[in-house]
């Protein structure tokens, strides 16, 4: 609720009217819980980006059904092929039983890059992943050698970029609009 107390427009900074707000647009929360309670707005403007992008990761069974209702990314260890698109269905079911556009959380796998792959099989195993619909993108985990990382980088992503898998542009300029999620001033 505070990142929603003024809506985008609400903040005018006329100095010359002496007018930092349109009281119309600024909306007060008054949350009263057990361990602490505010009243709102926050004091500052509403971010560019909406809201923040809410990941869940390392999730139990359970889990996943509060990832349904509430998460923008979902993500999930690598595993085989097999295994993975059966997640991705399921989590999409979880989401839309929540009344939810299944589109509207994006499921990432983590890949960890590490030195002794061979280029040419990650990306072969990551668009086998990507065209089975096992998931809608990758996050890359910080390996603990930066030479995988590097190597990921120069060698691998040639690899996908061929296989017209790898985004040049972006549409928008925050991380909401970047994952193709609702919200955010470049909607």
């Amino acid at each position: 609720g505070l990142w929603r107390g003024w809506d985008a427009d609400a903040l005018l900074f006329d100095q010359s009217g002496g007018r930092f707000h349109d009281p119309e647009k600024m909306h007060l929360l008054d949350h009263k819980g057990e361990f602490f309670s505010v009243r709102g707005p926050l004091n500052v403007a509403r971010s560019p980006q909406d809201t923040p992008v809410l990941v869940l990761s390392g999730l139990s069974e359970a889990d996943l059904d509060i990832a349904a209702r509430i998460a923008d990314v979902i993500l999930l260890d690598d595993g085989p092929v097999e295994g993975a698109t059966g997640r991705y269905d399921d989590i999409r079911r979880r989401v839309a039983a929540c009344g939810r556009d299944p589109d509207a959380v994006k499921v990432l796998t983590n890949v960890a890059p590490t030195a002794d792959s061979k280029p040419a099989a990650v990306a072969e195993r990551l668009e086998e992943e990507f065209r089975a619909k096992s998931c809608d993108g990758f996050n890359i985990l910080m390996p603990a050698q930066l030479s995988a990382l590097d190597d990921f980088v120069d060698l691998v992503l040639p690899e996908l970029r061929q296989r017209g898998l790898f985004r040049e542009n972006y549409r928008g300029t925050t991380l909401r609009s970047h994952l193709g999620l609702a919200g955010g001033g470049d909607r």
